[in-house]
């Protein structure tokens, strides 16, 4: 029978030695294993390096996390707010300091910024990849079973998010300082280590999911060390009490950002179900990891009116059952199991955060906890001599593989790949679904820059096909559709949606009405309707007298209609308001009407 340190757990005065240190990776027995924990991630991850910013890197242009003061321009003063003020709806000042690093570094060297940030989440995966496996082959003996475990941890497709996505940078951080914590705690052999909990802020400081730590502590004194309740209590507690001062932080930037954060989750008694639910689903994915995307449209508000809200939840509780009766012949599957569900534990509804407005499942959510899949892949390989069965756990290895590199990393390549993906596979139809109309307006707009009217107007017409959720969003795509129209000289058609826009206002209180009021004006002076033209102008006026276009526009159909008397009021008006008019307007208003 293969040991595993597991067993050593009987030794109340001594706890188990570190058998695998992190400096033996580079002996000669494990060269092969090391190189091919670089290797393989670098192969399939490559393609990342031309990869677009996506989703929450840019937020369609607005915000997002690569618009932070510090990431945008380093300097003193923007790196005091880094820890000063959060950002995004977020307390993550480590993940914006090493972003802003590396995008110093990339101008420095006259790199691209966007291949040096993707390429840098790869280096960080292949990291804590060697982490991993230093730590699993701490309850493993068998390498090359630590080894299949720790690639399914590497190359899972549910894996792609985290790597490939810049933004995710942070969960990827933030595992690389925990599990660093964590490597450190085991070698000090549990004694309290300032440099383990030092890392473990470092850890929360780049993303606050790393509080996982917290029950991987717990569960690796108990099966590991096999310490009882109490010793096991204040061994933890250092590091529960620092996760309980983040967690006050997190929730409370949470609240201010998101208003009314609370509506999105559930009632308390109703999270410990959400939470087996959520199991199941995680469960699913990493066996059938073919239907993934960036959004699954799982709120608990809609989860906890669907009929299976709670039968599902038995099925984790049954395979609870199942595996506390091994309990004692298998103990490191029970181990591994834990470590699974603590990966996910701070994200799974128990605590209110802004995306379970969207979704309480995402891929992300599974990085920390794909430390116990790969746990449990090891134990099982290590368990069988059966020649088949480990075959057969490659060959899985290896389509999982496949589908990471050929189906799940290309999606990250763009906005409309990811979007048009996701949409497809969401529960119900929205997030992504609403994420790929914005980007098809996006790529829209763009080629009116260019132009490039036809193609603009598909683009439209294919955001309105969408049938987005929010009303207000559906009436910019008709606006911009309208001003494709107007491009065209299809003054006609361009009026008639602008007409559904102001028809539509009082009942959906669009912000930017004053636009459609100032284009239905421009396109009705084409068609040489001044009159007309001129009762939009000032309801453009209205709605923004700080428009300067629509006084010149104003003041020259007053003109065309000889109404010199209101064309020199006009001109008062916005001169009486600071609005500067254009040189050629003046000097028409004068010759035409100073006669």
């Amino acid at each position: 029978m293969r040991k595993t340190s597991i067993k050593r757990k009987t030794s109340k005065n001594k706890p188990a030695v570190l058998d695998f240190k992190l400096s033996d990776l580079f002996s000669p027995n494990y060269q092969i294993i090391t190189l091919v924990l670089i290797f393989f991630p670098w192969l399939i991850y490559w393609q990342v390096y031309n990869f677009e910013f996506v989703w929450d890197d840019y937020d369609s242009g607005t915000i997002g996390h690569l618009k932070h003061p510090f990431v945008l321009a380093p300097s003193w003063e923007s790196f005091k707010q880094l820890f000063v003020l959060p950002f995004f709806g977020m307390y993550i000042p480590l993940s914006y300091l090493f972003w802003g690093l590396l995008k110093l570094l990339a101008e420095l060297l006259s790199l691209p910024v966007d291949s040096i940030l993707h390429l840098s989440n790869v280096v960080v995966h292949t990291v804590n990849g060697l982490l991993a496996f230093v730590i699993l082959r701490q309850f493993v003996a068998n390498k090359w079973a630590v080894l299949v475990g720790t690639l399914f941890f590497l190359l899972h497709p549910i894996q792609a998010e985290v790597v490939a996505w810049v933004s995710e940078f942070r969960s990827l951080l933030a595992t690389c300082f925990t599990l660093t914590a964590l490597y450190l705690y085991l070698k000090q052999k549990t004694k309290l280590f300032y440099l383990s909990l030092g890392l473990f802020i470092l850890a929360i400081l780049a993303k606050p999911s790393a509080l996982a730590l917290v029950p991987f502590v717990f569960f690796i004194n108990h099966f590991h060390y096999g310490f009882k309740l109490a010793k096991n209590s204040k061994k933890t507690l250092p590091f529960v009490l620092i996760g309980l001062v983040f967690i006050i932080i997190a929730q409370l930037i949470q609240s201010q950002y998101h208003t009314n954060i609370a509506q999105y989750g559930l009632d308390f008694w109703q999270r410990p179900v959400a939470w087996l639910d959520s199991m199941v689903f995680y469960l699913y994915k990493i066996i059938f990891p073919y239907h993934l995307g960036a959004s699954y449209a799982l709120s608990p508000k809609f989860i906890s009116t669907q009929w299976w809200f709670y039968p599902l939840a038995l099925l984790p509780l049954a395979l609870g059952w199942l595996l506390w009766l091994k309990r004692k012949k298998q103990p490191l599957l029970i181990f591994a199991s834990m470590l699974f569900i603590a990966g996910f534990f701070t994200t799974s509804g128990w605590v209110h955060f802004g995306f379970q407005k969207y979704s309480l499942v995402a891929d992300r959510y599974m990085y920390f906890a794909m430390i116990g899949v790969g746990l449990l892949v090891a134990t099982l390989f290590n368990k069988t001599d059966n020649k088949y069965w480990q075959g057969f756990i490659v060959g899985v290895l290896v389509i999982f593989t496949a589908l990471s590199a050929f189906r799940q990393i290309p999606i990250w390549k763009n906005p409309h790949a990811l979007w048009s993906h996701s949409a497809k596979y969401e529960i119900t139809n929205s997030y992504a679904n609403d994420n790929f109309a914005v980007d098809l307006n996006r790529r829209g707009l763009n080629l009116l820059k260019q132009k490039k009217y036809q193609q603009a107007l598909a683009h439209f017409n294919e955001a309105i096909k969408a049938k987005v959720k929010s009303n207000n969003l559906g009436l910019v795509f008709i606006h911009n559709k309208a001003l494709s129209l107007l491009k065209q000289k299809k003054y006609n058609q361009a009026i008639e949606h602008f007409d559904k826009i102001i028809k539509l206002h009082s009942q959906y209180k669009v912000s930017w009405i004053d636009k459609t009021f100032y284009n239905k004006g421009v396109a009705l002076v084409r068609l040489k309707k001044y009159q007309q033209a001129l009762i939009e102008f000032n309801n453009t006026i209205r709605y923004n007298v700080q428009n300067s276009n629509v006084h010149d526009m104003k003041i020259d159909s007053l003109m065309l209609l000889n109404q010199c008397q209101k064309a020199k009021e006009a001109s008062r008006f916005a001169e009486k308001n600071k609005i500067k008019l254009q040189q050629a307007v003046l000097q028409k208003l004068k010759s035409r009407c100073d006669k």
